[in-house]
């Protein structure tokens, strides 16, 4: 088996099991003089429960995880092309479909025996966000190794996409803010916009944040995980050690006796040829 299917079998099974399944792999490569791929599997780290999540859809959900990535593809094609109708269609389709396989993730994970809490629902949601807006991320995304969720790298709609659905729109819409005092609309617009930019920025802060701690979080598990794996390991090579020594004193006890009896013949062998030696 190679590594893409290990590390997939690995990174979709249950991640309570991960590291005592990732090293007895990584110790069966190594016995059949695999190294390579042995000290590639050691590498790997446990999947968040949000990745993990993803994961699982991925692995279980093929079909629905191909058509967002279809829907990447045709947004990408309207925005490249200018189609203002068809991409306010899409964005409303994105919307759905992004609800949609967030709701199945967190299913599959719940079915497993692990409930997402909201937010690993909304690192699960984006991920897929991100698997839809960049092909590459989508391809990571489909192999179903993922160890941590994916960072949102924006599908937002670009100027050229804006200006189209504006354009669209003005097509439509009666003219009616011909009237308007332009100087006040702009005013108002670029209060608007620095408005937006600063909760903007404040909201991508404090994820951020949210997402170094979540990380924090499932590392500082994996080492407790490992050093829960170590701690086992010497408490068997500890019963090991007290079984060999128990077995030692034995020994030795019955060494020592025949020690005893052997001296006790040779003291009673000794006097009858004393005896012997005086008649």
């Amino acid at each position: 088996m190679d590594f893409e299917q290990i590390a997939r079998d690995l990174c979709t099974a249950d991640p309570a099991e991960f590291i005592a399944a990732r090293d007895r792999e990584a110790a069966a490569a190594k016995q059949r003089g695999d190294d390579d791929l042995a000290a590639a599997l050691k590498k790997l780290r446990k999947p968040t429960t949000a990745a993990w999540a993803v994961n699982l859809l991925a692995a279980r959900e093929p079909a629905a995880l191909g058509s967002l990535l279809d829907l990447g593809e045709r947004l990408r094609s309207a925005q490249r092309e200018l189609r203002g109708d068809d991409i306010r269609g899409l964005a409303g389709e994105r919307t759905e479909i992004l609800r949609d396989l967030t709701d199945r993730a967190a299913a599959l994970a719940g079915a497993q025996g692990h409930p997402l809490t909201q937010a690993a629902r909304e690192q699960v949601e984006q991920t897929l966000t991100a698997a839809l807006s960049d092909p590459a991320a989508g391809q990571e995304v489909q192999a179903a190794t993922l160890a941590k969720p994916l960072e949102y790298s924006g599908f937002g709609l670009d100027e050229l996409a804006v200006a189209a659905m504006r354009r669209t729109a003005q097509r439509t819409e009666k003219p009616r803010r011909a009237a308007e005092p332009l100087a006040e609309l702009r005013e108002e617009l670029r209060r608007s916009d620095a408005q937006l930019g600063e909760a903007a920025d404040a909201l991508e802060a404090a994820e951020r944040a949210q997402r170094e701690a979540e990380d924090r979080c499932e590392e500082l598990r994996d080492e407790i995980d490992e050093l829960r794996e170590q701690l086992a390991q010497r408490r068997d090579a500890l019963e090991h050690a007290e079984d060999e020594q128990r077995e030692l004193r034995r020994s030795a006890k019955a060494a020592r006796q025949r020690r005893e009896r052997a001296q006790r013949d040779r003291d009673a062998a000794a006097e009858r040829l004393r005896s012997a030696e005086t008649r």
